[in-house]
């Protein structure tokens, strides 16, 4: 991740009334570095997720991810 652009997951919007609903105001200096703070989590969650794919042992293949697509027994192992 070293030097890798983190995209934006995260919506100010949405930020602002979650901790409004629990009576919390957040300065505009701390908001950017609220929403880079959880684009970072979503991020690496996202990573954790792509982690728990089976990959393949041996061969050419060694390493690269066997099944692009995400089940809900991938999830469990979290």
């Amino acid at each position: 991740m070293i030097n890798e652009e983190i995209p934006d997951y995260i919506r100010i919007s949405k930020i602002v009334s979650t901790f409004r609903e629990k009576e919390i105001r957040i300065s505009a200096e701390a908001k950017p570095k609220i929403v880079q703070i959880l684009n970072k989590a979503v991020y690496e969650k996202i990573n954790e997720i792509i982690d728990t794919l089976p990959k393949w042992s041996r061969g050419a293949k060694k390493g690269n991810i066997k099944r692009k697509t995400i089940r809900l027994e991938d999830l469990e192992k979290l």
